[in-house]
């Protein structure tokens, strides 16, 4: 169904969806007045325009169309980009690095708690002795 714009006696605008065996009944605007079609730039969808033809970052091949973009995005395993997913990545990444610190004080603890106590007494006077100690993540 076409779109067409109409324009009625009083100055309003509206724009309405006909079939084409509706083309030529008359058409009355929202405020009851009699309305009149007008002959406007239609709008089309177009696919890539020239300009817009570029090679496939992967492959090398020319992309001329939008289907062949989505075609070569799939065969490639390529997504389209989102600002959001430096986001989704660094918090992504945050999680990791927490649970790894969870993991490595569980870990201490445990081996902490299975430690003889004169070997805990010798670290803990290492420790209160000066000891520096320089937490290093490999």
């Amino acid at each position: 169904m076409p779109l067409y714009e109409f324009h009625c006696d009083n100055g309003h605008k509206f724009d309405l969806f006909l079939k084409i065996k509706d083309y030529n009944n008359p058409q009355t605007c929202d405020c009851g007045a009699k309305a009149t079609r007008k002959i406007t730039a239609t709008m089309i969808s177009c696919d890539i325009q020239p300009w817009d033809y570029y090679e496939s970052p992967v492959s090398g091949k020319p992309i001329t169309s939008y289907k062949a973009r989505d075609e070569d995005m799939a065969r490639h395993d390529c997504v389209d980009y989102d600002p959001g997913m430096k986001d989704v990545q660094k918090n992504r990444i945050k999680k990791m690095d927490d649970d790894l610190d969870k993991k490595v004080d569980e870990t201490v603890e445990k081996e902490w708690d299975k430690m003889p106590t004169d070997k805990k007494e010798k670290l803990a006077n290492e420790l209160l002795s000066g000891a520096d100690v320089e937490l290093q993540r490999l």
